[in-house]
């Protein structure tokens, strides 16, 4: 088992970020009062960050995340209105434009939230349990199903302190969004040479291609200038997280992620601080996990050398909803020399 404390992210562009508060209590059915208050699954700080290569992405390292089992809805915790229009800003000469949210940009959520071909060999426990985590919302605590955002949410409100510009929030509390997404690992990048690298990543294969496809739509549209979805990979999720920290003029040393949980137990999913762990060692290709993320942007100069944002998503936690069955030694064998011509 591999067990580190990893409570910072580099500042590489200004910004700063923490493990998900231990004290975060995510009740099966709802968050009241009290507990509401303490419901910080990430650091409120935004996250500006190059995105892994697609080399880097080759190499497969470890990771955790956490997550919750889901009860049933309760009025205290149903997303808000759909209806709702966006606000409006005032740019230039003071004419008013829309302001960009989700609304905008996914005007009609997908419905298909799971395709059965992907979840055709697990029980139907399981099967239940997906379907309740891909459409969770939960208000008081910021977390919503990435079919299920809030309409309004948008980049947040630029401060001196604890800057959130940065980062998808409610426009109403200025509070960062939680996004829950279920799907297989891929890919994963947390160690080089034994050694935790500074930027991690991890790449999950969604239950559903048309989630995924409006995933990246999101995250096309939310860029400046918008990228070509065409050229993007949309059968994916990929997300990213800085494993060291930045202090004055030094970057400190690499802590390998630890938010990872072992949820392949109904009702496992509560308090962060009684959620059994799972070694970031003992993730592989294929198992079943609930990422938790955010989305945040992050800015570099184009060919043209003006400013460009990019829109992403940075891991919070990590969780195991199920192992995936461990390849036969023969079959691993023929895996690694597929596409030998003899």
């Amino acid at each position: 088992m591999v067990k580190t404390k990893n409570d910072a992210v580099p500042d590489k562009q200004n910004t700063t970020e923490t493990r998900p508060n231990k004290k975060v209590r995510i009740d099966e059915a709802e968050i009241s009062g009290e507990d509401a208050e303490n419901v910080r699954t990430a650091d409120d700080a935004a996250v500006g960050t190059m995105p892994t290569s697609d080399a880097k992405s080759k190499s497969v390292g470890l990771s955790k995340e956490p997550m919750t089992d889901l009860g049933k809805t309760v009025a205290g915790n149903e997303t808000p209105n759909t209806d709702a229009l966006p606000t409006t800003s005032k740019r230039g000469g003071g004419a008013c434009q829309p302001t960009l949210t989700v609304k905008t940009v996914i005007p009609h959520p997908t419905k298909q939230l799971i395709e059965n071909s992907e979840v055709e060999e697990y029980d139907d426990a399981l099967k239940l349990r997906l379907q309740k985590l891909s459409e969770y919302t939960n208000s008081n605590a910021n977390i919503y199903a990435l079919s299920k955002l809030l309409p309004t949410a948008t980049w947040g409100p630029y401060r001196a302190v604890n800057d959130h510009s940065k980062v998808l929030c409610d426009p109403a509390t200025g509070d960062s969004l939680t996004i829950w997404a279920v799907g297989r690992i891929t890919k994963m990048w947390f160690m080089r040479q034994g050694k935790p690298e500074s930027q991690a990543s991890i790449t999950i294969l969604p239950l559903s291609q048309t989630l995924a496809k409006q995933s990246r739509q999101l995250l096309t549209k939310f860029s400046n200038p918008v990228l070509n979805l065409n050229q993007q990979k949309i059968d994916i999720i990929h997300a990213m997280k800085w494993q060291n920290a930045k202090g004055g003029d030094s970057m400190s040393k690499p802590i390998l992620f630890d938010s990872v949980y072992d949820a392949r137990e109904e009702g496992s999913l509560k308090t962060y601080s009684d959620r059994p762990v799972w070694s970031l060692t003992d993730l592989k290709a294929g198992d079943l996990i609930l990422l938790e993320m955010k989305m945040t942007r992050y800015f570099r100069k184009g060919e043209d050398n003006k400013w460009q944002s990019r829109a992403q998503y940075e891991m919070i936690a990590i969780s195991l909803l199920h192992m995936a069955e461990m390849p036969d030694d023969d079959e691993e064998k023929m895996h690694h020399i597929d596409g030998l011509a003899i």
